[in-house]
């Protein structure tokens, strides 16, 4: 039997979740005896690479409700990760900011995750290496502009 192919919106619903567990799902970073669940990380990422954003911008991320997330961010400011802070220009927002021990934290994820991918990517031939950069690297440009 031969498969239709995937429309586009097919093709993009399954293929990010589908690269994620690709990439990372035998990736364990280093908690430093905190004990994080996913979520709970990629909200430390999201507050690191976007510079200190409002819990609406975190949800977006996420592509999770508000309701959902503040007990997650609950948690972190509990463990001493993240810390809350009242938006300047917008007193109804809520803005979240690393501690320096979550900075730290997502400091050592980062250089783990980078060798992570670079052990996975050692598999390629050079030629689909730079292919897979240059998708990356082309899909978050595009992604930043819808």
């Amino acid at each position: 039997m031969r498969e239709e192919p995937l429309t586009l919106e097919a093709e993009v619903m399954s293929t990010f979740p589908l690269f994620m567990h690709k990439v990372f799902h035998d990736f364990a970073p280093d908690t430093r005896g905190h004990t994080l669940n996913r979520t709970q990380t990629r909200v430390l990422m999201i507050v690191h690479t976007h510079g200190n954003p409002h819990m609406s911008e975190v949800c977006r991320h996420l592509n999770m409700e508000r309701g959902s997330l503040t007990p997650v961010v609950d948690e972190l400011i509990g463990a001493g990760l993240l810390r809350r802070a009242r938006n300047r220009t917008d007193r109804r927002k809520v803005n979240l900011a690393l501690t320096e021990e979550g900075g730290d934290l997502v400091t050592g994820f980062l250089d783990l995750a980078q060798r992570h991918l670079d052990a996975k990517l050692r598999r390629l031939p050079a030629e689909e290496k730079r292919r897979f950069e240059r998708a990356v690297h082309d899909l978050h440009a595009i992604t930043k502009k819808l």
